[in-house]
């Protein structure tokens, strides 16, 4: 529940923010018990109630558990507001359970991002080339000196010289004496800031074959191979794919699968429930619960996602409202008979089994 008029639901919404507080600080402490030490929860929220929501969620969960705050452009269109501004995204906050989750899970990429690894190694799989200083945060020297040391170019390959770390002046010590001084390559930018490299010692004379150097504006640059993650790209902390319209991607889904129009007010884009649960690494024997699962949504993404890979992930799904029987229970048994609808009936069937247990 969001707390505000333009998403009426049947938990007053309205509520003065203390007793809303009450509410939801609540049911997350509950959550927050049967949630697994390795699961993450998916808060979804708009702005009227953000602030409450990070400091209720971190209170509970812990600060450094939050992961991160996406918004994601939900209503491409916008919903007019008293300030006069147009509102179009809402927050989809990611909260651990402990540090056992090292890494949130990726998401697919476009064709456009798949074609940028052009390069085909001699085993078949793809990359591309990245500048191998690094950049941006906890790049400089002072940060990483045991990442700040030379390559050496000598015809048409790079190696790395033997060197010694010396403690005391916190830096490696070698002898290029042997090799001419535009032969040697440090991780300077273009501004003679002193960076570092992507790896270190160890592993860069180890994967050697992997790095490669080229004249760019007239300086030297290292380039290593970037291979493609077949599980995909790392989430952004801005959603903005047009399949997360909620409007074409989740009322004209609902009115695919039913006959009667604005069964339920505000349902959520099937694909940006889809992509937050696979951000929250529900992998394929995963067991989600939604608490407030409103017109099934994530239940209907669950069943998709076992679809797309074979899965048996389970769902639980929790709703108090009278639109259960008219819409949340409905949608379930249909997207287990169809995953494609128009005019309220099946374009084709799942064939595919799966047992729904009711308990009021």
């Amino acid at each position: 529940p969001y707390n505000t008029n333009a998403s009426e639901i049947l938990y007053k919404n309205g509520f003065k923010h203390s007793a809303w507080n009450t509410l939801i600080e609540n049911r997350v402490s509950e959550g927050y018990q049967l949630l697994s030490e390795r699961g993450i929860q998916v808060f979804t929220i708009d702005d009227y109630e953000l602030e409450n929501s990070i400091f209720i969620n971190n209170e509970i969960f812990g600060a450094e558990n939050h992961l991160a705050t996406v918004p994601i452009r939900n209503n491409p269109q916008g919903r007019s507001t008293v300030s006069g501004f147009s509102i179009n995204h809402e927050y989809a906050i990611f909260h651990r359970k402990t540090d056992l989750v090292e890494s949130v899970g990726r998401l697919p990429r476009n064709d456009t991002q798949n074609q940028r690894y052009n390069e085909t190694d001699e085993n078949g799989l793809k990359y591309l080339w990245e500048n191998f200083r690094k950049t941006g945060t906890d790049s400089s020297r002072k940060d990483r000196p045991k990442q700040f040391y030379p390559i050496v170019l000598s015809g048409n390959k790079i190696f790395i010289p033997e060197m010694y770390w010396n403690d005391e002046n916190d830096e490696w010590d070698y002898d290029l004496s042997q090799y001419h001084s535009n032969d040697i390559i440090f991780p300077i930018d273009s501004t003679g800031t002193e960076r570092v490299w992507k790896w270190g010692v160890d592993r860069a004379k180890k994967e050697i074959a992997h790095l490669k150097c080229e004249i760019v504006r007239g300086r030297y640059e290292v380039y290593r191979r970037n291979y493609i993650n077949d599980d995909g790209k790392l989430p952004g902390t801005w959603w903005d794919d047009s399949a997360y319209a909620a409007g074409s991607h989740g009322t004209n889904l609902l009115s695919s699968m039913f006959t009667r129009d604005r069964l339920f007010l505000f349902p959520k884009s099937f694909k940006a429930v889809i992509d937050s649960l696979k951000v929250a690494g529900a992998h394929k024997e995963s067991l989600i619960l939604d608490y407030f699962a409103g017109s099934a949504s994530t239940g209907h993404a669950v069943i998709a996602m076992n679809d797309d890979d074979n899965g048996s992930r389970r769902s639980i799904l929790i709703e108090q409202g009278d639109y259960f029987d008219i819409i949340t229970k409905p949608r379930m048994l249909k997207c287990i008979f169809s995953s494609q609808w128009k005019d309220g009936k099946a374009t084709q069937i799942r064939n595919k089994s799966c047992i729904i247990k009711t308990i009021k």
